[in-house]
């Protein structure tokens, strides 16, 4: 089939690029900075479009012939989200742009949009019990990229898109992999550098998704026939506790994980007055989606393990 993948020049968007050209399929990829020369392949068409297009008109010729569309541009990280500044720029890139994109798909005559939102739409932390496909979505107030992402969700699952349009929403946790950015490459430095850690206390669980298995389930959520309209979760299935995550990460990169136990009320608070309470719920909060029931609808499992997964991470991060 002929795809069209936005973010093509980022972390999920090259794998997805390479993964669909080994699986045989035609793609065109959409990046708003220099076109990707790394990749040979007559079944590659490389288009450059400005990140915040929010015309169809600038999306219509991109979205020619095309059948499938996965759509993972976007904004993700703009410092403090809760300032106006901010939330106008993740409306614009997270909100405004897929609509533009819907639209010149739907005048395209596009069969299936793939969109690649986030768990963040569920709130902070998960409380008891690991988030589901069913599970209310926080309001977000303060969360301007949550919100932006959940409105675009909205939208593209609306009767007026989804009528015409087979939309398929793909909520991902933490996506981790060799080339990884963002939080997961903080946390690989911190295990890298061998330096003592006050996280030997925390006791959480995280889910988060391989980038093999998150491209891999991307493709079998475009590809399944009863998979529009619907809204799915995907993850490695194996939550992991943040120092069991360092101390693998640690092995593998030939460190030694020097942790030791500080409360994690007294971190919380020191956090805190350091401005950094966001980051401090990412490494000691819960946070776990359970996605059986997209696993099993989609006949899907994962095929590469957290330790697996963990090791590729690390081997790329040694060539870096």
């Amino acid at each position: 089939m002929k795809c069209l993948v936005t973010g093509a020049g980022g972390f999920i968007g090259a794998h997805l690029v390479r993964y669909l050209l080994d699986a045989g399929h035609e793609v065109r990829a959409v990046d708003a900075s220099e076109p990707a020369k790394d990749i040979a392949s007559e079944r590659l068409e490389n288009v450059q479009i400005a990140r915040s297009a929010v015309d169809p008109a600038a999306w219509q010729e991109a979205c020619r012939d095309v059948e499938v569309i996965f759509h993972l541009a976007g904004r993700a990280h703009r410092g403090d989200n809760s300032l106006p500044s901010a939330r106008s720029i993740y409306f614009l890139d997270n909100l405004e742009m897929t609509r533009a994109l819907a639209e010149a798909a739907l005048r395209a005559r596009v069969r299936r949009f793939v969109f690649a939102s986030s768990v963040a739409v569920y709130g902070a932390a998960s409380v008891g019990e690991a988030f589901r496909e069913d599970s209310p979505v926080a309001p977000h107030s303060g969360n301007a990229y949550a919100q932006s992402k959940r409105e675009a969700e909205a939208f593209l699952l609306s009767d007026g898109v989804c009528a015409t349009l087979e939309t398929v929403v793909v909520r991902l946790p933490l996506v981790y992999g060799a080339g990884v950015k963002g939080n997961m490459a903080t946390l690989m430095r911190l295990a890298a550098s061998g330096l003592p850690l006050p996280l030997a206390g925390i006791n959480n669980r995280r889910s988060f998704i391989n980038i093999s298995n998150c491209v891999d389930f991307l493709l079998t959520a475009a590809c399944h026939p009863r998979a529009g309209g619907r809204v799915f979760l995907a993850s490695d299935r194996e939550d992991v506790a943040t120092p069991d995550l360092i101390r693998m990460i640690a092995r593998e990169l030939g460190k030694p994980a020097r942790l030791f136990s500080v409360s994690p009320k007294f971190l919380k608070i020191a956090c805190s007055l350091f401005g950094q309470k966001a980051r401090f719920e990412k490494l000691a909060g819960n946070f776990q989606v359970d996605p059986a029931v997209s696993c099993a609808f989609l006949g899907w499992s994962p095929k590469v393990g957290l330790a697996e997964g963990v090791a590729q991470m690390c081997t790329g991060y040694r060539k870096a």
